[in-house]
């Protein structure tokens, strides 16, 4: 037997006998997607990649693979909006950590509009949210966003954005973004290999200017920093100005490469 708890009406029965394992576990994947409002999605197929990779990742099997792929590959982005999050759960299964090969996933989509892109650079600062540790899941954008919730409830009122560093106080990532720093004229991003999300923009940005080193870094590092910017799909490129009370220089490359992802989307 199932009962719900429901504000005004109390405790209600249930008829559905199983859950969704992404609603009891955070089984499964999402995509948050950049769309250019004409039905195209510029960086598409880097977001399949990812997923693809973290369908494997998290051992789904081959059979549910080729069925995400495929609810994938028959999507038609409906024009006028400008964003969407694409989620992957396992599928319904009975209680209990253990999975059946045999489960069939879920697969929705939903649209929504994107903030409109902005040149208005960021405050921010250090998450006291330290992140956890695991190479199965680093790079792999999985349903378990607890830190990233805790972190972002932490935020000081005027920050747009934080750093968030691992337990041996190296930087990782933003609560929603990846960081790239300039340290000494050479722009760096932090290795995603322990935890962190390997993020389009990101992968994007690295392949598009190889002069962009992957290279760990600590927190006074950035006390020297001659820039600091933050990249997620949603708002692509944004340079940080202020960080932890501290004024930064807003560097050209960053600007540049904010205009570069922002006209992919006209």
């Amino acid at each position: 037997m199932k009962f719900n708890y429901q504000a005004g009406n109390g405790w209600q029965s249930d008829s559905q006998e199983f859950d969704d394992r992404g609603q009891q576990f955070g089984d499964g994947l999402f995509e948050t997607v950049r769309l250019d409002g004409h039905g195209v999605a510029p960086l598409w197929q880097m977001h399949i990649e990812r997923l693809a990779l973290g369908l494997k990742a998290l051992r789904f099997s081959d059979a549910a693979v080729e069925l995400v792929l495929h609810a994938v590959d028959s999507i038609a982005h409906p024009p006028g909006m400008t964003a969407c999050k694409l989620l992957v759960t396992r599928g319904v299964g009975l209680r209990g950590y253990g999975f059946s090969p045999d489960l069939m996933p879920l697969v929705t989509v939903r649209y929504f509009n994107a903030p409109e892109f902005s040149t208005s650079p960021y405050v921010a600062g250090t998450s006291d949210v330290v992140l956890s540790t695991q190479p199965l899941l680093a790079g792999h954008k999985h349903l378990n966003r607890l830190e990233q919730v805790l972190a972002r409830d932490s935020f000081d009122a005027e920050w747009n954005e934080c750093i968030m560093l691992d337990s041996s106080g190296i930087v990782i990532e933003g609560c929603m973004s990846n960081v790239f720093v300039k340290l000494d004229g050479r722009w760096l991003t932090p290795e995603i290999t322990s935890s962190g999300i390997n993020g389009v923009v990101r992968r994007w940005l690295l392949d598009t200017n190889p002069e962009i080193n992957v290279q760990n870094f600590g927190l006074p590092e950035l006390n020297s920093a001659q820039g600091l910017i933050f990249t997620n799909s949603l708002v692509g490129i944004r340079s940080c100005h202020i960080f932890d009370s501290q004024t930064l220089d807003v560097a050209p490359e960053a600007k540049r490469w904010q205009l570069a992802y922002q006209e992919m989307f006209e």
